[in-house]
């Protein structure tokens, strides 16, 4: 991560050293903080999986579908096109069309939060039994109506946030989330959970807390906020643009993108009801078909997308590279940024398949107490490489404005998909899910690469972003394989540090090979300190 740091910085120097200290330090923040979350979040999914099991984690899975539409109708376009009006008017200095802006935001979606929260609660169990195909969700969807509320307009006031480039809030209100989800869980865990509850309804509790904290969290951050950029601008007389002209500009942005996202998540949501409902067709015992969903996607995948936290942290840093640079049709720039974030996040992919290739099986069974889990995990390391790339890769194409090739290329992905889930799952199981996930992610990976190469061109080093990291896996493997041997036989080590030293040795061989043959300068921690030093000596 910091070779990566190093390199981003010697391409913002292009850009001006103002833009390059506030994107690394709130890249910095947002790494920092979702590193943490991300540790919380994997801390929750093995307490849950340990206290309720695959098959209530299948059921809490589930309603995520119908959280994602409603999310999607209700804040996502608007906190996006909210977010640009905010840096647009912030950047001139109107901060009462700002006021007025985050107002129309939040009233607007709020309404909408109402009334898809009323919709869910009431309709709870005519959506779990004819949309969802599982009864058992109908409860889970009472209790989770009024996330949507805290939701919303938590996202709306995060626009705000991210259109002024203040990154500590959102960072800062993830973490709040997560640690309250974390506290909920544990004290009903303790206080009300038997085994004949509902163990579903334990994870939506936890859900709910942790959304509703984050929303007052974010909702004083923001009153705090604006009482001292109204002290600031006390002296400003620039007047405020009329509510109606302010809700077509918001409206404008803001259809399109809520369109598009809908549309998206529409498929994604009908790609997680099929799964099971498929599954149901292969695994004929009852309630297998839902453990098993629950192992993919309340367990293994946690663990496989873990890594993205630091290559969702490039994409984010080097996004305002490419934004800056198409503004000034310098696409050299934007070709030397791409070709970094594709080489950084291939290399941190093929690092993350061979470790959870290798040490899947140990790990979900330290974990999460379920050889299975670890099974499915070992398969799907495959996906990594593929996973952490499309993600980067499609921050680019937003970044260059081509957010209709985006959604396209993602719906065309997410169809490959579910030809996949209905032809193959029924008669393969979860094999022909995986084969599914491989084809599509390699698909996007694809067609996102052609449309950047198109408009910019890209920078491919065979020998530095593929031969040589797979030569650091194999030599790591060899190396991992003794520590593990001898930790094996170290008796007072615990399960946890019997698999996490050999993760860790391999790591630490990957690096030091791509690092001598240069596929990652190297780093000198003196480095950054002496550069301190001087600075602070010429201020």
């Amino acid at each position: 991560m910091s070779a990566a740091v190093k390199d981003l910085g010697e391409i913002l120097e292009e850009l001006g050293s103002s833009i390059k200290k506030q994107v690394l330090w709130g890249t910095v923040i947002l790494a920092g903080t979702g590193v943490v979350t991300r540790f919380l979040g994997l801390y929750n999914r093995v307490f849950l999986a340990n206290i309720i099991g695959a098959g209530q984690i299948g059921i809490y899975q589930m309603i995520f579908p119908v959280f994602m539409v409603c999310n999607a109708v209700c804040c996502s376009g608007i906190e996006t096109a909210l977010s640009r009006l905010v840096a647009t008017y912030g950047g001139m200095g109107c901060q009462k069309n700002v006021g007025r802006l985050v107002r129309i935001a939040v009233s607007l979606s709020m309404v909408l939060a109402l009334l898809f929260a009323v919709g869910v609660f009431w309709g709870a169990e005519f959506i779990s039994t004819y949309l969802l195909n599982e009864p058992k969700c109908a409860a889970c969807l009472k209790v989770m109506s009024p996330v949507i509320l805290f939701s919303t307009a938590h996202s709306c006031i995060l626009g705000y946030f991210y259109g002024l480039k203040k990154t500590v809030i959102p960072a800062s209100s993830q973490l709040v989330e997560q640690i309250f989800r974390v506290l909920a869980i544990y004290i009903l865990a303790e206080a009300w959970y038997n085994q004949d509850a509902d163990g579903a309804l334990l994870a939506v509790f936890g859900m709910a807390a942790g959304d509703g904290i984050s929303c007052i969290y974010t909702f004083i951050a923001y009153k705090i906020h604006v009482r001292g950029e109204r002290k600031r601008t006390l002296s400003s007389r620039q007047p405020a643009a009329p509510y109606g002209f302010l809700f077509k500009k918001l409206m404008g942005d803001a259809l399109p993108l809520t369109v598009n996202r809908l549309a998206l998540t529409m498929l994604q949501s009908v790609e997680a009801v099929l799964i099971p409902a498929m599954m149901k067709l292969y695994y004929l015992a009852e309630g297998e078909a839902m453990e098993i969903y629950g192992i993919i996607t309340g367990m293994a995948m946690p663990f496989i997308t873990f890594p993205s936290t630091l290559t969702g942290s490039l994409a984010s840093m080097l996004l305002p590279t490419v934004a800056e640079a198409v503004g000034r049709g310098d696409y050299s720039l934007v070709k030397r940024a791409v070709s970094k974030s594709l080489h950084y996040c291939l290399i941190i992919g093929i690092l993350s398949m061979s470790i959870f290739g290798l040490y899947g099986n140990g790990l979900g069974t330290v974990f999460f107490n379920n050889s299975a889990a670890g099974q499915i995990l070992a398969a799907f390391a495959l996906l990594c490489p593929f996973l952490y790339t499309s993600a980067s890769l499609a921050s680019v194409l937003n970044g260059l404005g081509k957010t209709q090739m985006t959604l396209l290329h993602n719906v065309v992905s997410s169809g490959l998909r579910m030809i996949f889930i209905v032809a193959l799952v029924p008669s393969m199981g979860i094999s022909g899910y995986l084969w599914g996930m491989l084809a599509s992610s390699i698909l996007l990976c694809l067609l996102h690469t052609i449309q950047i190469g198109r408009i910019c061109g890209l920078r491919f080093n065979v020998v530095k972003t593929l031969v040589v990291p797979f030569a650091g896996t194999v030599l790591g493997a060899f190396v991992s394989r003794a520590v593990y041997r001898w930790t094996l036989n170290a008796w007072s080590l615990s399960p946890i540090a019997v698999i996490a030293i050999p993760c860790f040795s391999m790591a630490v061989v990957y690096v030091l090979v791509l690092m001598a043959a240069g596929s990652i300068p190297s780093v000198n921690p003196l480095d950054f300190f002496m550069e301190r030093s001087q600075n602070n000596q010429t201020k």
